[in-house]
């Protein structure tokens, strides 16, 4: 059985319900967040392939290898840094920045656990070891003075 919605229904009301599916389904596209950046990530990589290739056949591939290359070789620095304008830092920059505050308590307690469980015992006995190499060099520069004025 074949349906002729024409006879049914004016171009008009076939628009109006097109457009109001059309939108529902958006809204429901774009009412999770993952849903919607995935949507626009797959929509601007078409579109921007698409221009690509208009204007080099061929580049798609190797903007794709270049990417890698370059990911695969990306150092924190590359990562972390600022805007080579100074107008703005890295979303790196601005996601650790954000974890830091977020954990500061965090990090102040752990800091005060490291300093008060370190074990200080060989740092104690290597400063006085110094401090009886310098005393022992005062004595013996003292004795060295006294010997001069005896003389």
């Amino acid at each position: 059985m074949e349906i002729n919605f024409d006879d049914y229904l004016s171009q008009e009301e076939i628009k109006q319900i097109v457009t109001a599916e059309l939108q529902a389904q958006v809204r429901k596209l774009f009412k999770n967040e993952e849903n919607a950046q995935r949507l626009l990530s797959n929509l601007s990589y078409t579109l921007v392939f698409d221009e690509i290739d208009k204007v080099g056949p061929g580049c798609r591939d190797l903007i794709i290898e270049q990417t890698k290359h370059v990911l695969n070789n990306i150092e924190s620095y590359d990562v972390f840094r600022d805007s080579p304008f100074g107008d703005s830092k890295s979303v790196a920059t601005k996601i650790m920045e954000d974890a830091i505050r977020d954990n500061r308590g965090l990090i102040a307690q752990r800091v005060s656990e490291t300093i008060l469980n370190k074990d200080y015992s060989e740092e104690i006995w290597s400063h006085f070891e110094q401090l009886a190499d310098n005393f022992c060099g005062h004595i013996y520069e003292i004795a060295r003075i006294g010997k001069e004025k005896k003389q």
